[in-house]
C-alpha cells in the first residue's frame, strides 16, 4: 500500500509546486504572517476528492473568499475584481493532473466532466 502523505507533507509539496506564492493572489506563503493553506480546487461539496491534484497552495485568505467558486470563475473574478493575477497556469495544470488520474483510475463520475470543463477553461485563461 502507498504511504499516505500527512497534510504537512502535502502543503510542502504544493509550496513547491507554486513556487511558493498563493496560486490565486501571488502572496510569499513563505512570509512570516502567511497563513498558507491547501485549497481544493473541485470543493468537497462539489464531490472534490482530498488528493493532490485536487489541490494548490493558497494563502487563507483567498481560501475563505473563494469559498466553492469554480476555479475559472475565481480567476475572472480575481482578475476583474481584485486586479490580482492568478495562476491560472499551476491551475489548469492541476485540473488535468486530476482529471488523467480520473480517467487512469475511473470512478469519480459526479466530478469528471466538471473537472474537464474547469482545465479547459483555466487553460485558456492561462493563454490570455
Amino acid at each position: 500500500m502507498a504511504r499516505q502523505h500527512t497534510k504537512e507533507d502535502r502543503l510542502d509539496m504544493l509550496l513547491e509546486l507554486g513556487g511558493g506564492l498563493c496560486a490565486w493572489c501571488g502572496f510569499d506563503l513563505a512570509r512570516p504572517q502567511s497563513r498558507p493553506t491547501r485549497d481544493l480546487l473541485v470543493p468537497k461539496v462539489k464531490g472534490g476528492p482530498p488528493r493532490l491534484e485536487n489541490e494548490v497552495a493558497s494563502c487563507g485568505a483567498c481560501n475563505q473568499l473563494r469559498g466553492s467558486t469554480s476555479p475559472s470563475q475565481f480567476i475572472e473574478k480575481s482578475r476583474g475584481e481584485r486586479m490580482l493575477e492568478p495562476n491560472a497556469t499551476l491551475v489548469a495544470d492541476q485540473l488535468e493532473s486530476l482529471d488523467a488520474a480520473i480517467a487512469n483510475e475511473g470512478g469519480m463520475r459526479k466530478i469528471r466532466d466538471y473537472v474537464t470543463r474547469e482545465a479547459k477553461r483555466c487553460r485558456q485563461l492561462a493563454a490570455g
